[in-house]
């Protein structure tokens, strides 16, 4: 294995993990884990406990964790395992913004909201103990899945980087899959609240209450309000306008549909509401959003 430089404050640089600049996404596979520094990061780090156990303390709290176990450790959180037996790990580097993560249909999906956002808050918040964990059969797949996504990033044949980007979406979907199909008393709260986030992702066309987003989600909606706030940083009908002003400047960027019809296809009733609300967000208008794009010179997409 590679060592990397670890910095005086033990804050571990993209840099210094991404072989491929132009592809923020790296597996390693520990064989067994080494003693590592507590230590946190400036990316996300998705981890499969292949074999062993260890205890992993994360911001000061500690959680036992052995083979099959899969969780997702947000940047910046400080973490190092202890008591390692036997312990083997893959470690799946990743930056959700570079990889475009926000536009991916895998939204859709509860299991996706609540493997990879809410259950690391939850457990920074509320000492969280649950996490993902794998049968046999399931782990044996994930495996092979890694494997070849290891491959495509070290051998670095023609196409390799959207390969590799297919592969970790893959990875994604399938443990997504596996988090909503055999839910713990613990993760169906968080399952319930995905669901509720992935209601807003697929139906922000359409009128979203309060109250029928609490309902899904099982819960009072002054509980559902603080939950979701501490979860996402925002307010459920707050996080209803980010995702409509997202998708409209998808459609500014893409298509030649008019600003009243991009309004309308959105969820706005009133293309002057809509200007008003993407103006709040983005600091400009859509017509001066869409000029501006046509006067900047053709690129392709980052990372594909």
């Amino acid at each position: 294995m590679t060592n990397h430089p670890i910095h005086p404050h033990h804050q571990l640089k993209s840099k210094d993990f991404f072989e491929d600049p132009t592809l923020p996404l790296q597996v390693y596979i520990r064989d067994p884990q080494p003693e590592f520094p507590l230590h946190s990061h400036g990316f996300d780090e998705l981890v499969i406990i292949l074999k062993g156990t260890a205890i992993h303390a994360v911001d000061g709290q500690l959680f036992p964790v052995k083979s099959g176990d899969v969780f997702v450790i947000a940047r910046n959180r400080m973490h190092q395992y202890h008591e390692m037996h036997g312990l083997a790990l893959a470690n799946v580097l990743f930056d959700a913004k570079l990889l475009l993560m926000e536009h991916w249909d895998i939204r859709a999906l509860p299991g996706f909201h609540a493997l990879f956002s809410l259950e690391p808050t939850f457990r920074a918040l509320h000492n969280f103990p649950s996490r993902l964990q794998l049968s046999e059969r399931q782990l044996n797949r994930t495996h092979k899945m890694i494997h070849d996504l290891t491959r495509e990033t070290e051998m670095r044949n023609p196409g390799y980087r959207v390969m590799a980007k297919g592969l970790f979406m893959q990875l994604a979907v399938q443990l997504s899959r596996c988090y909503s199909e055999e839910p713990t008393d613990e993760s169906i709260d968080l399952l319930r609240l995905g669901d509720a986030i992935a209601h807003i992702e697929t139906h922000y066309s359409e009128k979203i209450t309060l109250e029928e987003l609490a309902q899904k989600s099982h819960l009072s909606k002054r509980h559902f309000l603080r939950i979701f706030h501490d979860c996402i940083g925002r307010s459920p009908i707050d996080h209803l306008m980010h995702v409509r002003i997202q998708k409209a400047a998808d459609l500014l960027r893409h298509t030649g549909r008019t600003i009243t019809e991009i309004a309308f296809d959105c969820g706005f009733s009133d293309s002057n509401y809509f200007t008003r609300c993407f103006r709040k967000t983005t600091g400009e208008t859509p017509r001066q959003y869409r000029y501006e794009l046509r006067q900047t010179p053709l690129i392709s997409e980052p990372f594909l």
